[in-house]
């Protein structure tokens, strides 16, 4: 569950700074787009793999584990990111400019939560499709 977790928490992290250099205007849209799936493919990768070390456990707790580990990131990423921003909003002056920017703030948060989302479901899809192969191409003891 950890290990799903982290593997997620990476994700955003790669995800966020994807987006962030794309929104300083530092990647072109081409460049932004083979990034963007080259990293899709590579945490994807990584969640399958890391999902793939919990073979022996039953379907219904190998979803468990994945679920709690999505849910984990998905209320920790918006704390660890905004509480600190609004609380750093309130501490500087408003020229500082902080507050200009809570909403792309906001923005490449709510992104990067929906790309590892989407990993996940990915990620389900293709776990579920090599036990499916694995179970059909695996022979069965008597």
């Amino acid at each position: 569950m950890l290990a799903l977790a982290a593997a997620n928490a990476v994700g955003v992290v790669l995800f966020g700074t994807l987006y962030a250099v794309a929104g300083a205007r530092a990647l072109s849209h081409g460049a932004f787009l083979a990034c963007l799936f080259v990293l899709f493919a590579f945490i994807t990768a990584l969640w399958v793999r890391t999902e793939a070390r919990h073979r022996g456990l039953s379907p219904w707790r190998r979803v468990g584990r994945g679920v709690v580990g999505l849910v984990c990131v998905l209320a920790i990423t918006p704390a660890a990111v905004l509480a600190p921003t609004f609380w750093l909003d309130e501490q500087v002056p408003r020229e500082a400019g902080l507050h200009d920017v809570r909403g792309g703030i906001m923005a490449l948060v709510l992104i990067t939560l929906v790309l590892v989302i989407l990993v996940n479901l990915v990620g389900f899809a293709v776990a579920t499709g090599r036990a499916v192969l694995a179970g059909r191409v695996a022979p069965r003891a008597p």
